[in-house]
């Protein structure tokens, strides 16, 4: 069910033709298996639809105070004045129709989502992010279900009896921030039950520490700090730990902390201030549980620069006894990371990887020459092997490789010496998997990867990710989407998102949900306009969606950025498995208008 949103602000005049705002309840019902339903039935479907509807759920909006919006055929958005209202028909509802069915009738199953937010309303129908959510939540309910969201669960939880079980913080269809929700039920039904996928997990987002008397040019080292505490929680299978590139807009310190939870969809908070006095660190970290406005724990450390590795173990453990008192220590000493016996090494690497995502040809060569640096000063460093690795990956299929079969076995043999030092490090296994099936078409090789760096980090953004490429290149749309997904629910503001982003536009084209194809590749292309290896997934998705003078403008920008481009010769390594999808691949990116 797709809600148009419409942003644009009404002027102060008369017309009452204008779109007008103001904050409401929205309520949608969904026929479950309506589709199946009438295939079987098509004439008895739809008579038992407009009688449950005449009969059981108009009346009771009415009596609720709301109002039928629109029918979407299968299902129905309604509208109240007030949550107390839409919650108490939601249950009411429930209640007669488990009730009708207990007493041997037949009734449709139907479920049920509900928000509360502000709305447009225009004409006869109504519009807005709160009706977007309201709508996307509704595939979590289930038959004979509802589904809420916590700004409504926190409106009515007080003046109404009902059952709730948490779903946390949902990842939702076209909304930018997670949402946190609830599965509810009439107090006199059995109590709602979730799946395993959404038990509850603490979720932390670890902030940027400010820096009190270090000189701009060492904001690395805070910013370092903060990526390998993050690592180390993520490693932790009890927590949901928001990536450290998602944190590192949240500067301010004057920033609410409710405000970053609900953007990074998160109940924790980490905190903290670095202060350097030549070669010694101070440290002070803190804790904050959001939801009761309390700290939890807070402490100080100081140390030389060269102790900076012992800190952050201390920290990482601290926080994880903090969230989860009885976590095992077997899962605490697998959450700790190995560090360089190099500082200069890690200062390097920390500075290429920035200069690696900016995909400059210039900012290419720097990052490939600060990784051999940090090489040259820890020849043990996997990290530093890994992401020279997935330099070879851009360099490749950004189209500056003159010598393919040759890149690709130099970024094989760097991936594979970075897991000679690090067996179990996510990040170099997930690389490792995407060398194999991008450049190799190994796809079993891969998946073994890559169930290897999740099984070890669940959290790993990176892993999920890069993992759904390989099930794109072997078909399977499906797993491509909810992987790729998954990876952007763990990196939700990350500054390079373009890179999870992408693996959505190709999983969308696999999957053959072109729109959405299109959506996340022009997303991508905003943020990321150099990033051609997206353009030729755009292009492609756009000439299946049947937009093709759009496609051809991605096409010929692919061409400005990548002019030796040819797609025989792409195609000729391009990893997908199927022949005629390949084919397929080769004649849309052709009709966009790039070179045969």
């Amino acid at each position: 069910m797709m809600i148009s949103v419409d942003n644009r602000s009404p002027d102060d005049g008369s017309d009452q033709s204008r779109p007008k705002r103001r904050t409401a309840a929205a309520v949608f019902i969904d026929v479950v298996g309506y589709s199946r339903l009438m295939g079987g039935d098509e004439e008895g479907t739809h008579r038992r639809w407009m009688s449950m509807r005449t009969d059981v759920i108009e009346p009771r909006v009415a009596s609720s105070g709301g109002e039928v919006i629109k029918s979407t055929g299968d299902g129905l958005l309604l509208e109240f004045k007030s949550p107390l209202d839409a919650i108490s028909f939601a249950l009411g509802t429930q209640l007669h129709l488990e009730k009708s069915s207990s007493d041997g009738g037949n009734p449709l199953q139907i479920r049920m989502s509900a928000n509360v937010g502000d709305i447009i309303a225009e004409h006869d129908d109504i519009y807005g992010d709160g009706i977007n959510i309201a709508a996307r939540l509704q595939e979590f309910a289930g038959p004979g279900g509802i589904v809420i969201s916590g700004a409504i669960h926190d409106q009515v939880k007080d003046h109404l009896r009902y059952q709730a079980a948490e779903l946390g913080f949902l990842t939702l269809k076209n909304i930018e921030r997670r949402i946190r929700a609830f599965k509810i039920a009439h107090h006199e039904l059995r109590p709602p039950t979730i799946s395993v996928a959404h038990a509850l997990k603490p979720s932390v987002a670890v902030l940027p520490l400010q820096m009190l008397g270090l000189e701009a040019a060492d904001a690395y080292l805070a910013q370092g700090v903060v990526h390998d505490i993050v690592a180390s929680l993520a490693g932790i299978r009890d927590l949901f730990v928001v990536s450290s590139t998602s944190t590192l807009g949240f500067t301010d310190p004057t920033i609410d902390a409710a405000s970053v939870c609900h953007h990074l969809g998160v109940r924790y908070l980490v905190t903290g201030t670095l202060t350097r006095s030549g070669e010694l660190l101070r440290m002070r970290v803190q804790l904050i549980d959001v939801d009761t406005k309390s700290m939890l724990w807070t402490n100080q450390y100081d140390s030389s620069i060269s102790q900076l590795f012992d800190v952050q173990e201390k920290i990482a453990t601290n926080i994880a006894y903090a969230l989860l008192p009885h976590i095992h220590i077997s899962e605490l000493k697998h959450a700790e990371r190995k560090i360089p016996q190099s500082m200069n090494a890690y200062d390097l690497v920390l500075q290429g990887m920035y200069r690696l995502y900016r995909l400059g040809h210039d900012d290419m060569q720097v990052a490939r020459t600060l990784f051999e640096r940090a090489l040259d000063h820890d020849p043990h460093y996997a990290a530093a092997y890994a992401l020279m690795a997935k330099w070879y990956i851009l360099h490749i299929g950004e189209g500056h490789t003159t010598d393919f079969k040759a890149d690709s076995h130099e970024a094989l043999r760097l991936a594979s010496r970075a897991l000679e030092f690090e067996p179990s490090d996510p990040m170099a296994l997930a690389i490792f998997g995407h060398i194999n099936s991008f450049l190799f078409a190994a796809y079993d090789r891969a998946i073994d990867a890559f169930d290897r760096a999740i099984g070890g980090t669940p959290n790993s953004a990176i892993a999920w990710s890069l993992s759904a490429s390989t099930y794109c290149y072997i078909g399977d749309g499906p797993r491509a989407v909810a992987r790729a997904s998954y990876g952007i629910s763990l990196s939700p503001l990350d500054p390079y998102a373009y890179f999870y982003q992408s693996a959505l536009t190709n999983a969308h084209y696999t999957n053959e949900t072109f729109d959405e194809a299109v959506h996340w590749g022009t997303k991508v292309m905003a943020g990321a306009p150099q990033f051609v290896a997206n353009l030729r997934l755009l292009a492609a998705s756009l000439v299946a969606a049947g937009s093709l003078e759009r496609a051809r403008e991605v096409g010929a920008a692919h061409m400005r950025i990548d002019p030796s481009f040819s797609v025989e010769k792409y195609c000729s390594w391009y990893p997908i498995k199927q022949p005629a999808r390949l084919a397929l691949l080769a004649e849309r990116l052709i009709e966009a208008g790039l070179p045969r």
